[in-house]
């Protein structure tokens, strides 16, 4: 029996992506996660954060993920992500968005030969406040409980330096 009414059309289970093997590694990251997270400040000191995050699936296609970080001495960080293998240009694409930047990051990149590390490249605001900077996040996955992202930017001589990395276990 069809629940079609006069004003819509009929459904077409054919329309629409279907999830590909490229898609089946982001359910690695589904999940209810505990983060802790060094990070390289400004000024140039260190700073640990805890929070958590929330990671679900959008169809297969997507992961979409809440992560909320405490900050010593400040306030809280939220970040939304968004990520999902894009078939059309054969490649990972990440969307950021955060309570601290007005920026929105769009990163792309693709996952290693072993299937551990997706490695994601964008351009953003320059952290000196001049210009923009390349910018690398790389999600590696070490088994079903535990995986990090280690964020880096480009120095002038084209080095990429750790700027962040966050250890997740499992909740």
């Amino acid at each position: 029996m069809s629940t079609q009414t006069k004003d819509q059309p009929p459904a077409d289970e054919s329309m629409g992506t279907k999830p590909q093997k490229e898609h089946e590694w982001l359910s690695k990251l589904v999940g209810e996660w505990n983060a802790e997270a060094d990070m390289c400040m400004p000024d140039g000191s260190k700073s640990t954060s805890k929070g958590t995050e929330s990671v679900k699936s959008l169809s297969g296609l997507f992961s979409y993920h809440h992560a909320k970080l405490a900050m010593p001495g400040g306030p809280s960080i939220e970040v939304y992500v968004a990520l999902g293998y894009d078939v059309t240009f054969n490649e990972y694409r990440k969307v950021d968005v955060m309570s601290v930047s007005s920026h929105i990051w769009n990163y792309k990149g693709q996952l290693s030969s072993d299937g551990k590390r997706l490695t994601l490249d964008c351009e953003g605001p320059n952290m000196n406040g001049e210009g923009t900077a390349q910018y690398r996040d790389v999600i590696e996955v070490q088994d079903d409980n535990h995986r990090t992202l280690t964020s880096y930017w480009q120095l002038e001589n084209g080095q990429f330096e750790e700027m962040m990395k966050v250890r997740y276990v499992r909740a």
